[in-house]
């Protein structure tokens, strides 16, 4: 009980740092909550990726729509956010987010002065069962991934 209480502070005391633009989708008493993905957190995002391609963030129109999630792991205390950048507007930064850029997972902790932390994870040893995935299942799970994936299910086109 006591720990149900001390989650449920926690939770109500994150959406007000938030903003309460990012309503926890899951029950009380999970390990994992799917947040929304709001303009301000998307644009960090965008910033945080630029730097894995050396390019500024001004080179990219935001994250690619309908493959970009967000959410946060209780027990770690930790955010986490997947996604690709979109709409680049050069060719040199077109040719950043293929193979190893082109999709990228980002973490930060709960200190509201803490900042993104990008992983590429594109074609590489992550995407490829190689490597561990750094996001927690529990994470995972809120987001619908497929057990043991390390990537979103392809998209229904």
């Amino acid at each position: 009980m006591r720990t149900t209480v001390l989650a449920g502070v926690w939770m109500a005391s994150a959406a007000a740092v938030i903003g309460l633009a990012a309503p926890a989708q899951a029950c009380g008493g999970d390990s994992a909550v799917n947040l929304t993905l709001t303009d301000e957190v998307r644009t960090e995002l965008v910033e945080s990726g630029a730097t894995l391609t050396g390019f500024p963030a001004s080179e990219f129109t935001g994250l690619r729509p309908g493959r970009s999630y967000y959410g946060y792991d209780v027990e770690s205390d930790m955010y986490w956010a997947t996604g690709t950048l979109w709409g680049p507007k050069s060719f040199d930064a077109a040719v950043m987010v293929q193979d190893q850029n082109s999709y990228m997972i980002f973490h930060k902790s709960g200190d509201p002065k803490a900042t993104w932390v990008p992983i590429a994870a594109g074609f590489g040893p992550i995407s490829m069962g190689e490597a561990p995935c750094p996001i927690p299942e529990s994470v995972r799970d809120v987001w619908d991934w497929e057990t043991g994936k390390c990537y979103p299910p392809p998209s229904a086109s």
